[in-house]
């Protein structure tokens, strides 16, 4: 193992381990959050070799700091290949539901989450063909309104994608990305979600659609529909279900379709994971891939992962 994967681990281990002590404690002005993700994994393309990896994929490390109306957030993140200073932001409640954020931010776009320890399965249903139409960090500054059963929210930042990676924008205002959502929770047991986003940069715009079904009090559905303009869409279906106190199935299925890559894929997955206790899970993943077009680079693919997730 990598010397800073050894440092990583070990850090995270020891403030796990403070956090515990400190679990019975009033509620501080400041908290400590984070987790380190080892995972391994396998890829059988058809016509090719395997392919394996094992690493420390991931690891981050967050203090929140709140003081009267005014909460901040701050976060190291280690992607298994650098660090980056993730998170950078401060939120103030404006009172009536009203909180403005500013700073350097996750996206609203997306079903899926961006932690792994918030995520369901090890890889994520789609964007491999439309080039991540989901993004990730940017700065600038949002706005977000709560008023009963109803959210909503807007975003005005750097960039929506950027060269520099999922980690953070371009830094260049003249050029800024928007982004607004929609929720509503007044169904009985039924979030739906709307989305969208518009990059001045000639990347177009994303419209994104996902909602969640609680069929009882421990199996959940959830859909997708995703669009990008002037390339494709992908989508996903997923139910997750207990198999025991601390084992859970997640099934999914899903799709991508790129009219620039004259390529599309259906993906096949089963995610079970098991709950060690409420700072460590493990989970694994088979997924198959079944990809079609005149601009695929293969006919199939298979993925095996294992993954431990230590949280805090």
């Amino acid at each position: 193992m990598k010397l800073t994967h050894k440092l990583a681990v070990g850090f995270l281990a020891a403030a796990s381990t403070f956090s515990a002590v400190a679990a019975d404690a009033p509620a501080p002005a400041v908290t400590f959050n984070g987790y380190a993700v080892m995972t391994g994994t396998a890829t059988k393309e058809s016509g090719a070799p395997t392919a394996s990896t094992l690493d420390l994929t991931a690891a981050k490390f967050g203090v929140t700091g709140k003081f009267g109306a005014v909460t901040g957030y701050a976060s190291l993140y280690y992607s298994g290949t650098k660090t980056d200073l993730l998170d950078a932001y401060f939120t103030v409640d404006a009172g009536s539901g009203l909180s403005v954020t500013g700073g350097k931010f996750l996206s609203y776009m997306g079903y899926e989450a961006f932690d792994p320890t918030n995520m369901d399965q090890i890889s994520y249903a789609n964007g491999d063909l439309l080039g991540g139409p989901v993004p990730a960090y940017h700065t600038g500054v949002k706005f977000d309104v709560t008023k009963g059963d109803s959210s909503f929210g807007a975003a005005l930042v750097d960039s929506i994608y950027s060269v520099g990676g999922p980690f953070k924008g371009d830094g260049d205002f003249k050029k800024p990305g928007f982004e607004a959502y929609y929720t509503y929770k007044g169904i009985k047991d039924v979030q739906l979600w709307f989305g969208g986003l518009q990059d001045t940069d000639g990347n177009g715009a994303v419209y994104d659609f996902w909602a969640t079904y609680a069929v009882n009090k421990t199996d959940t559905i959830g859909v997708e529909y995703l669009k990008k303009e002037s390339d494709g869409y992908n989508w996903l279906v997923s139910y997750k279900t207990p198999l025991s106190a601390k084992v859970t199935l997640t099934s999914r299925i899903s799709g991508e379709s790129s009219s620039v890559a004259d390529a599309k894929f259906t993906k096949f997955t089963l995610a079970p994971a098991y709950a060690v206790n409420d700072n460590l899970t493990v989970r694994a993943e088979v997924s198959y891939y079944d990809y079609s077009g005149a601009g695929a680079l293969t006919t199939s693919k298979t993925f095996f992962a294992v993954q431990s997730l230590l949280k805090f």
